[in-house]
Protein backbone atom coordinates (compact mmCIF):
# COMPACT_ATOMS: atom_id res chain seq x y z
CA UNK A 1 0.00 0.00 0.00
CA UNK A 2 1.14 3.19 -1.12
CA UNK A 3 1.33 6.16 1.29
CA UNK A 4 1.83 9.67 -0.63
CA UNK A 5 2.50 12.61 0.84
CA UNK A 6 -1.22 13.69 0.76
CA UNK A 7 -1.82 10.85 3.34
CA UNK A 8 1.09 11.88 5.39
CA UNK A 9 0.39 15.52 5.50
CA UNK A 10 -3.22 14.81 6.55
CA UNK A 11 -2.40 12.27 9.01
CA UNK A 12 0.53 14.66 10.78
CA UNK A 13 -1.80 17.52 11.11
CA UNK A 14 -4.79 14.94 12.62
CA UNK A 15 -2.23 13.92 15.53
CA UNK A 16 -0.72 17.70 15.88
CA UNK A 17 -4.72 18.46 16.55
CA UNK A 18 -5.34 15.64 18.69
CA UNK A 19 -2.22 16.79 20.89
CA UNK A 20 -3.20 19.81 20.74
CA UNK A 21 -6.35 21.03 21.29
CA UNK A 22 -6.87 19.16 24.65
CA UNK A 23 -4.84 21.73 25.91
CA UNK A 24 -6.99 24.55 25.26
CA UNK A 25 -9.06 23.24 27.80
CA UNK A 26 -10.27 24.97 31.55
CA UNK A 27 -9.09 21.57 33.36
CA UNK A 28 -5.68 21.96 31.90
CA UNK A 29 -5.62 25.99 32.76
CA UNK A 30 -7.00 24.63 36.62
CA UNK A 31 -5.87 27.06 39.08
CA UNK A 32 -2.26 26.43 40.92
CA UNK A 33 -2.91 24.62 43.56
CA UNK A 34 -2.21 25.23 47.33
CA UNK A 35 1.10 24.43 47.73
CA UNK A 36 2.42 26.21 44.68
CA UNK A 37 0.92 29.12 46.49
CA UNK A 38 3.80 31.14 48.67
CA UNK A 39 2.20 30.99 52.13
CA UNK A 40 -1.07 29.39 51.47
CA UNK A 41 0.12 26.18 52.79
CA UNK A 42 -1.46 25.63 56.66
CA UNK A 43 -1.19 21.99 56.16
CA UNK A 44 1.98 21.68 58.24
CA UNK A 45 0.84 23.98 60.87
CA UNK A 46 -2.17 26.00 61.19
CA UNK A 47 -2.05 26.54 64.94
CA UNK A 48 1.07 27.64 64.65
CA UNK A 49 -0.22 30.65 63.05
CA UNK A 50 -3.44 31.36 64.18
CA UNK A 51 -2.95 34.33 66.72
CA UNK A 52 -1.41 36.31 63.19
CA UNK A 53 -5.36 35.63 61.99
CA UNK A 54 -8.01 37.58 61.91
CA UNK A 55 -11.34 36.88 63.77
CA UNK A 56 -14.61 36.38 61.31
CA UNK A 57 -17.86 36.86 60.78
CA UNK A 58 -19.69 34.12 58.81
CA UNK A 59 -23.07 35.54 56.89
CA UNK A 60 -25.75 33.68 55.46
CA UNK A 61 -29.46 34.06 54.35
CA UNK A 62 -32.11 31.67 54.65
CA UNK A 63 -35.98 31.30 53.48
CA UNK A 64 -37.94 28.56 54.78
CA UNK A 65 -34.46 25.84 55.24
CA UNK A 66 -35.15 24.80 58.85
CA UNK A 67 -33.66 21.48 57.46
CA UNK A 68 -30.56 22.58 55.93
CA UNK A 69 -29.56 24.80 59.02
CA UNK A 70 -30.61 22.39 61.18
CA UNK A 71 -28.21 19.91 59.35
CA UNK A 72 -24.94 22.38 58.45
CA UNK A 73 -24.96 24.85 61.24
CA UNK A 74 -23.74 23.03 63.81
CA UNK A 75 -21.04 21.91 61.45
CA UNK A 76 -20.47 25.28 61.04
CA UNK A 77 -20.88 25.98 65.02
CA UNK A 78 -18.14 23.15 65.10
CA UNK A 79 -15.22 25.18 63.17
CA UNK A 80 -11.88 24.84 65.63
CA UNK A 81 -10.54 28.49 65.16
CA UNK A 82 -8.67 29.62 68.19
CA UNK A 83 -8.81 33.67 67.17
CA UNK A 84 -12.59 33.75 67.45
CA UNK A 85 -15.79 33.78 65.15
CA UNK A 86 -19.62 34.61 64.98
CA UNK A 87 -22.09 33.65 62.35
CA UNK A 88 -25.01 35.49 61.69
CA UNK A 89 -27.81 33.84 60.12
CA UNK A 90 -30.53 37.04 58.04
CA UNK A 91 -33.81 35.23 58.10
CA UNK A 92 -36.15 36.18 54.65
CA UNK A 93 -39.24 35.64 56.76
CA UNK A 94 -39.21 32.13 56.46
CA UNK A 95 -42.64 30.02 57.59
CA UNK A 96 -41.15 26.79 58.43
CA UNK A 97 -39.11 25.64 61.04
CA UNK A 98 -36.45 28.24 61.12
CA UNK A 99 -37.25 29.90 63.78
CA UNK A 100 -37.42 27.41 66.35
CA UNK A 101 -34.01 25.83 64.85
CA UNK A 102 -32.04 29.09 65.40
CA UNK A 103 -33.59 29.53 68.98
CA UNK A 104 -32.56 25.82 69.85
CA UNK A 105 -29.09 26.10 68.24
CA UNK A 106 -28.74 30.06 70.01
CA UNK A 107 -29.04 28.27 73.39
CA UNK A 108 -26.29 26.05 72.78
CA UNK A 109 -24.07 28.31 70.59
CA UNK A 110 -23.40 32.27 72.42
CA UNK A 111 -20.85 33.24 69.05
CA UNK A 112 -24.41 32.48 66.98
CA UNK A 113 -26.76 35.64 66.43
CA UNK A 114 -29.94 36.17 63.68
CA UNK A 115 -31.70 38.60 62.35
CA UNK A 116 -34.63 39.01 60.08
CA UNK A 117 -36.44 41.27 57.25
CA UNK A 118 -39.64 42.05 56.83
CA UNK A 119 -42.06 40.59 54.43
CA UNK A 120 -42.74 44.52 53.10
CA UNK A 121 -39.47 44.54 51.53
CA UNK A 122 -40.47 45.17 47.91
CA UNK A 123 -38.87 46.36 44.69
CA UNK A 124 -35.12 44.93 45.45
CA UNK A 125 -33.22 41.84 46.46
CA UNK A 126 -34.86 40.42 49.54
CA UNK A 127 -31.61 38.18 49.66
CA UNK A 128 -29.38 40.83 48.82
CA UNK A 129 -30.99 42.81 51.60
CA UNK A 130 -30.58 39.86 53.83
CA UNK A 131 -26.96 40.36 52.95
CA UNK A 132 -26.27 43.59 53.26
CA UNK A 133 -28.28 43.17 56.36
CA UNK A 134 -25.87 40.69 57.83
CA UNK A 135 -22.88 42.02 56.72
CA UNK A 136 -23.60 45.64 58.67
CA UNK A 137 -23.90 43.76 61.47
CA UNK A 138 -20.76 42.11 61.23
CA UNK A 139 -18.17 42.64 64.15
CA UNK A 140 -15.71 41.54 62.47
CA UNK A 141 -13.51 43.19 59.30
CA UNK A 142 -13.30 39.60 57.46
CA UNK A 143 -16.84 38.43 56.31
CA UNK A 144 -17.39 34.75 55.09
CA UNK A 145 -20.68 34.49 53.15
CA UNK A 146 -21.53 30.96 52.88
CA UNK A 147 -25.56 29.61 52.50
CA UNK A 148 -27.77 27.03 54.62
CA UNK A 149 -27.33 24.36 52.26
CA UNK A 150 -23.46 24.37 52.44
CA UNK A 151 -21.39 22.69 55.08
CA UNK A 152 -17.21 22.70 55.22
CA UNK A 153 -15.47 19.49 54.04
CA UNK A 154 -13.12 20.14 57.14
CA UNK A 155 -13.33 21.44 60.86
CA UNK A 156 -10.15 23.67 59.60
CA UNK A 157 -12.26 25.31 57.09
CA UNK A 158 -12.72 28.28 58.62
CA UNK A 159 -8.33 27.97 59.33
CA UNK A 160 -7.27 27.56 55.92
CA UNK A 161 -9.73 30.43 54.45
CA UNK A 162 -8.39 33.33 57.08
CA UNK A 163 -4.95 31.99 56.06
CA UNK A 164 -5.48 34.15 52.85
CA UNK A 165 -7.25 37.01 54.99
CA UNK A 166 -4.36 39.25 55.22
CA UNK A 167 -3.34 42.85 54.44
CA UNK A 168 -2.41 42.00 50.48
CA UNK A 169 -6.28 40.50 49.51
CA UNK A 170 -9.48 42.12 50.11
CA UNK A 171 -11.79 39.12 48.92
CA UNK A 172 -10.97 35.37 48.68
CA UNK A 173 -12.36 32.96 46.64
CA UNK A 174 -13.04 28.96 47.83
CA UNK A 175 -13.55 26.26 46.03
CA UNK A 176 -17.72 24.86 46.25
CA UNK A 177 -19.06 21.84 44.63
CA UNK A 178 -22.33 20.14 45.31
CA UNK A 179 -22.39 16.80 47.34
CA UNK A 180 -21.13 13.60 46.28
CA UNK A 181 -24.20 12.09 45.40
CA UNK A 182 -25.54 15.00 42.78
CA UNK A 183 -25.62 14.26 39.43
CA UNK A 184 -22.00 14.24 37.68
CA UNK A 185 -23.03 16.63 35.18
CA UNK A 186 -24.13 19.15 37.89
CA UNK A 187 -20.50 18.53 39.58
CA UNK A 188 -18.62 18.54 36.42
CA UNK A 189 -19.58 21.64 35.48
CA UNK A 190 -19.64 23.29 38.42
CA UNK A 191 -15.84 22.44 38.62
CA UNK A 192 -14.71 23.33 35.13
CA UNK A 193 -16.27 26.87 35.86
CA UNK A 194 -14.51 26.98 38.92
CA UNK A 195 -10.92 26.52 37.11
CA UNK A 196 -11.86 29.09 34.63
CA UNK A 197 -12.87 31.84 37.61
CA UNK A 198 -10.24 30.72 39.74
CA UNK A 199 -7.14 30.95 37.18
CA UNK A 200 -8.68 34.16 36.31
CA UNK A 201 -8.64 35.43 39.25
CA UNK A 202 -4.73 34.31 39.92
CA UNK A 203 -3.89 35.48 36.28
CA UNK A 204 -5.92 39.06 36.22
CA UNK A 205 -8.92 40.33 37.60
CA UNK A 206 -11.67 38.06 39.07
CA UNK A 207 -14.86 38.62 36.63
CA UNK A 208 -17.33 36.27 38.81
CA UNK A 209 -17.54 33.89 41.79
CA UNK A 210 -20.01 30.62 41.06
CA UNK A 211 -19.55 29.18 44.94
CA UNK A 212 -21.07 30.07 48.29
CA UNK A 213 -17.47 30.44 49.98
CA UNK A 214 -16.00 33.63 49.60
CA UNK A 215 -14.49 36.27 52.68
CA UNK A 216 -14.16 39.45 51.88
CA UNK A 217 -13.63 43.03 53.97
CA UNK A 218 -16.68 44.65 55.04
CA UNK A 219 -14.68 48.05 55.02
CA UNK A 220 -14.81 47.49 50.65
CA UNK A 221 -17.96 46.24 50.76
CA UNK A 222 -19.94 49.10 52.92
CA UNK A 223 -17.59 52.11 51.50
CA UNK A 224 -18.67 51.13 48.29
CA UNK A 225 -22.07 51.00 48.67
CA UNK A 226 -22.58 47.59 48.70
CA UNK A 227 -25.09 46.01 46.11
CA UNK A 228 -26.61 49.74 45.52
CA UNK A 229 -26.01 49.60 41.80
CA UNK A 230 -27.57 46.18 41.35
CA UNK A 231 -30.05 45.51 43.83
CA UNK A 232 -33.19 45.20 42.17
CA UNK A 233 -31.49 41.73 40.34
CA UNK A 234 -33.01 38.95 42.24
CA UNK A 235 -29.93 36.91 42.03
CA UNK A 236 -26.07 36.79 41.02
CA UNK A 237 -25.28 38.16 44.70
CA UNK A 238 -21.61 36.66 44.74
CA UNK A 239 -21.01 37.42 40.58
CA UNK A 240 -22.08 41.07 41.05
CA UNK A 241 -19.89 41.47 44.32
CA UNK A 242 -16.57 40.02 42.46
CA UNK A 243 -17.12 41.68 39.56
CA UNK A 244 -17.36 45.22 41.31
CA UNK A 245 -15.22 44.89 43.70
CA UNK A 246 -12.28 42.70 42.78
CA UNK A 247 -8.95 44.08 41.73
CA UNK A 248 -5.81 42.86 40.46
CA UNK A 249 -3.47 41.23 42.67
CA UNK A 250 -5.92 41.80 45.61
CA UNK A 251 -8.03 38.66 45.07
CA UNK A 252 -6.88 35.45 46.56
CA UNK A 253 -7.98 31.71 45.74
CA UNK A 254 -8.23 29.07 48.52
CA UNK A 255 -7.02 25.38 46.98
CA UNK A 256 -5.95 23.75 49.95
CA UNK A 257 -8.90 20.48 50.44
CA UNK A 258 -9.63 21.98 53.53
CA UNK A 259 -10.98 25.22 52.41
CA UNK A 260 -13.36 23.01 50.64
CA UNK A 261 -17.02 23.56 51.02
CA UNK A 262 -20.00 20.94 49.61
CA UNK A 263 -23.76 22.19 48.74
CA UNK A 264 -26.80 20.25 48.99
CA UNK A 265 -27.77 18.55 45.94
CA UNK A 266 -29.51 21.05 43.97
CA UNK A 267 -33.43 19.86 42.53
CA UNK A 268 -33.68 20.18 38.55
CA UNK A 269 -35.81 22.89 39.08
CA UNK A 270 -33.18 25.09 41.14
CA UNK A 271 -30.39 24.26 38.96
CA UNK A 272 -32.41 25.07 35.65
CA UNK A 273 -33.21 28.61 37.29
CA UNK A 274 -29.71 29.35 38.50
CA UNK A 275 -28.73 29.01 35.02
CA UNK A 276 -31.17 31.02 33.39
CA UNK A 277 -30.49 33.82 35.92
CA UNK A 278 -26.92 33.77 35.39
CA UNK A 279 -28.03 34.31 31.62
CA UNK A 280 -29.29 37.33 33.02
CA UNK A 281 -26.84 38.24 35.07
CA UNK A 282 -23.91 38.37 33.05
CA UNK A 283 -25.30 40.74 30.74
CA UNK A 284 -24.96 43.39 33.84
CA UNK A 285 -20.93 42.61 34.28
CA UNK A 286 -17.97 43.78 33.66
CA UNK A 287 -15.42 42.05 31.28
CA UNK A 288 -17.23 39.60 30.32
CA UNK A 289 -15.94 40.07 26.84
CA UNK A 290 -12.61 38.46 27.49
CA UNK A 291 -13.94 35.49 29.90
CA UNK A 292 -16.36 34.35 27.66
CA UNK A 293 -14.25 34.34 24.33
CA UNK A 294 -11.83 32.18 25.81
CA UNK A 295 -14.44 29.69 26.69
CA UNK A 296 -16.19 29.69 23.57
CA UNK A 297 -12.81 29.10 21.58
CA UNK A 298 -11.89 26.27 24.26
CA UNK A 299 -15.30 24.62 23.18
CA UNK A 300 -14.88 25.67 19.21
CA UNK A 301 -11.50 23.28 19.09
CA UNK A 302 -13.29 20.68 21.10
CA UNK A 303 -15.82 20.36 18.84
CA UNK A 304 -13.53 21.68 15.70
CA UNK A 305 -11.16 18.66 16.46
CA UNK A 306 -14.13 15.57 16.60
CA UNK A 307 -15.90 17.23 13.36
CA UNK A 308 -12.48 17.08 11.33
CA UNK A 309 -11.55 13.87 12.56
CA UNK A 310 -15.25 12.10 11.73
CA UNK A 311 -14.91 13.81 7.99
CA UNK A 312 -12.15 12.79 7.32
CA UNK A 313 -12.41 9.45 8.62
CA UNK A 314 -15.97 9.42 6.86
CA UNK A 315 -14.16 10.83 3.71
CA UNK A 316 -11.36 8.26 3.61
CA UNK A 317 -13.94 5.07 3.85
CA UNK A 318 -15.89 6.22 1.43
CA UNK A 319 -14.87 8.62 -1.06
CA UNK A 320 -10.99 8.30 -1.07
CA UNK A 321 -10.74 4.23 -0.27
CA UNK A 322 -8.01 5.69 1.59
CA UNK A 323 -7.76 3.06 5.10
CA UNK A 324 -4.48 5.15 6.70
CA UNK A 325 -6.39 8.10 6.83
CA UNK A 326 -9.12 6.76 8.46
CA UNK A 327 -7.50 4.40 10.64
CA UNK A 328 -5.68 7.15 12.27
CA UNK A 329 -8.73 9.68 12.11
CA UNK A 330 -10.06 7.32 14.60
CA UNK A 331 -6.86 6.80 16.11
CA UNK A 332 -7.05 11.00 17.23
CA UNK A 333 -10.32 10.45 17.85
CA UNK A 334 -9.22 8.18 20.76
CA UNK A 335 -6.07 9.78 21.79
CA UNK A 336 -8.12 13.09 22.52
CA UNK A 337 -10.31 11.73 24.56
CA UNK A 338 -7.85 9.85 26.62
CA UNK A 339 -6.06 12.87 26.90
CA UNK A 340 -9.16 14.74 27.91
CA UNK A 341 -10.32 12.50 30.54
CA UNK A 342 -6.41 12.49 32.28
CA UNK A 343 -6.48 15.93 32.47
CA UNK A 344 -9.89 16.10 34.03
CA UNK A 345 -8.79 12.95 36.39
CA UNK A 346 -5.38 15.18 37.57
CA UNK A 347 -7.81 17.83 38.44
CA UNK A 348 -10.42 16.21 39.66
CA UNK A 349 -7.90 14.87 42.11
CA UNK A 350 -6.92 18.58 43.15
CA UNK A 351 -10.54 19.22 44.03
CA UNK A 352 -11.53 15.99 45.70
CA UNK A 353 -14.03 15.19 43.30
CA UNK A 354 -15.14 11.82 41.98
CA UNK A 355 -16.34 11.48 38.53
CA UNK A 356 -15.61 8.28 36.07
CA UNK A 357 -13.06 10.20 33.63
CA UNK A 358 -14.85 8.09 30.52
CA UNK A 359 -17.50 10.08 30.85
CA UNK A 360 -15.88 13.51 30.94
CA UNK A 361 -15.16 14.03 26.44
CA UNK A 362 -19.05 14.19 26.63
CA UNK A 363 -19.64 16.01 29.59
CA UNK A 364 -17.39 18.59 27.80
CA UNK A 365 -19.54 18.36 24.65
CA UNK A 366 -22.53 18.82 26.29
CA UNK A 367 -21.58 22.07 27.57
CA UNK A 368 -21.99 23.98 24.42
CA UNK A 369 -25.35 23.23 23.34
CA UNK A 370 -26.35 23.34 27.06
CA UNK A 371 -25.20 26.76 26.89
CA UNK A 372 -26.81 27.57 23.77
CA UNK A 373 -30.07 26.02 25.28
CA UNK A 374 -29.90 28.37 28.21
CA UNK A 375 -29.54 31.50 26.22
CA UNK A 376 -32.76 30.67 24.02
CA UNK A 377 -34.72 29.85 27.07
CA UNK A 378 -33.93 33.52 28.31
CA UNK A 379 -34.21 34.92 25.08
CA UNK A 380 -37.48 33.82 25.60
CA UNK A 381 -38.51 34.69 28.68
CA UNK A 382 -40.05 37.73 30.86
CA UNK A 383 -37.30 39.56 31.64
CA UNK A 384 -39.15 41.20 34.56
CA UNK A 385 -38.70 37.39 36.06
CA UNK A 386 -35.36 38.67 37.21
CA UNK A 387 -35.99 41.66 38.85
CA UNK A 388 -37.99 42.50 41.63
CA UNK A 389 -40.93 43.81 41.60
Amino acid sequence: MNVDIMTITICGILLLLAAVTPMCNGLFRRPRSFHMQAGADVSAAPTAHATALPAISIVMTTHDMACELERNLPLLLAQDYKPGFEIIVVDESSTDRTDDVLTMLKHKHPNLYTTFIPKSSHYLSRRKLALTIGIKAAKHEWVILTDADCRPESERWLTTMATHCTDENDIVLGYTNYEHNSKRFYRFERMLNACYLMRKAQKSVAYRYNGNNMAMRKSVFMNRNGFLKNLKYLRGEYDFIVNEYAEKGRTAVATHPDSFIRQDCPSSKTWNNSHLFYMETRRHLDRSLSYRLLFDADTALLHINYIIDVALATCALLIWNNIVIAAVATLCIAITAFIRAFIAARTMRMFGERISPITIPLMEMRMMWQNAWFMLRHRISDKYDFIRR
